[in-house]
Parts: structure tokens; sequence; C-alpha cells
């Protein structure tokens, strides 16, 4: 039996990662080695991540999910600010933050959660906090991000969730959308061409 490394997100559009590539870029030369940063067309903000899902579960996940988010109309979502987990101190991830839409974000992931949690998918132990994944240390240490000027003017209208596959190669993770599922009353479950019910 195969599996599939899903997580569910929302995608951010062309205009936000370039502006966000420039942030990394800036980070890359203030933080040098030591991180692994992130690939600028891959960014999203995830929602859930599910880890491995069953190949022939994937289809019920996806429509499981669907009826949860059509109760959340589109939303505005700004991206603002830096920071690191657990700490600039003691820093594992460098992050952005979001200014705007924060609690909307929440509001799905916890019906995604939901959702998730009938399919036997864990439940999350902590309290959802969104953010962008800009760079992860390989060994902890104090990041000076009050240096760099922090992203800002990125905004962007969240009208979709996406299930996607997450592929791991050796040059890192592959997003591979398998379905969007639109939010609010309208719109249809749209699979990807590849994994058709």
């Amino acid at each position: 039996m195969s599996g599939v490394r899903a997580f569910l997100a929302a995608e951010l559009p062309a205009d936000a990662r370039s502006c966000l590539a420039r942030t990394i870029d800036d980070l890359r030369a203030a933080e040098g080695q030591g991180v692994r940063w992130s690939d600028p067309e891959a960014l999203h903000l995830t929602l859930k991540f599910c880890g491995d899902v069953a190949s022939e579960r994937v289809d019920e996940l996806i429509e499981r999910c669907a009826p949860r988010v059509r109760g959340i109309e589109p939303f505005e979502v700004a991206i603002a600010g830096l920071g690191a987990f657990p700490s600039a101190r003691e820093a594992r991830v460098i992050w952005a933050g979001v200014a705007s839409g924060a609690g909307m974000l929440a509001r799905l992931a916890r019906k995604l959660d939901s959702a998730c949690a009938r399919l036997g998918v864990e439940r999350e132990r902590r309290p959802y906090q969104p953010h962008l994944t800009l760079g992860r240390l390989r060994e902890p240490r104090r990041v000076a991000l009050e240096r760099l000027a922090p992203p800002a003017g990125i905004a962007f209208r969240v009208a979709d969730v996406v299930c996607f596959e997450s592929r791991l190669s050796p040059r890192g993770a592959q997003h591979v959308p398998l379905a969007r599922l639109p939010l609010g009353a309208a719109g249809d479950l749209d699979f990807a061409p590849d994994i058709e019910p």
C-alpha cells in the first residue's frame, strides 16, 4: 500500500513570491552559511500537514475537506514582519509573519484539522500560528533579524485551499497540487488531471 505525503495550504501569487525572494536574498547575505533557504516558488501558508495518507484515501480526504472550506468566504491576507522559532536567540526556523487575515487562516486551519481527524490524521496539539518558512537552520543559533528590512506591502486574496503532495528528493521537497478546494458557496472542487476521482 503506497502513501502520499499530503498537506493543505493557501498558495501565494507570483508577485508575493517575488517580493519574498528578495527578502530571502537579504537574509542569505546577512546570515551566511548553515541555513537551508526555501525556494520562493514553493512558498505557501500551510493550514494542515496530514503526513502520509494511503493513496486510496486521498480523494476521501479532499472530499471531506471541501465542504468545510465552502463555509468561509474568500479573504485578504497581508504578509509583514520577520521572526524565528523558537526564538531569535536560538533560531531553528526563520519566518515571515501574517499582519492581517491571521484569524481567518486560523479558522480555516481548525476546520481542516477537524475534517482530517475523521480520517485518522492526528490533530494539532499547538495553536495555529500562520507564517511562511523562509529558512531552516542546520544548528540553532542567534539571528539578527532586527538589522533587516522586513517584508512589507505583500497582500493577496485567498480564494481556495490547495491539497498538495510533498515529494521528497535530495534537491528538496517538490509540492505537487492534487486539488483546489474553493472558498465560499460558489465553485466546484477542482481535481488535478492525474487524480480524477
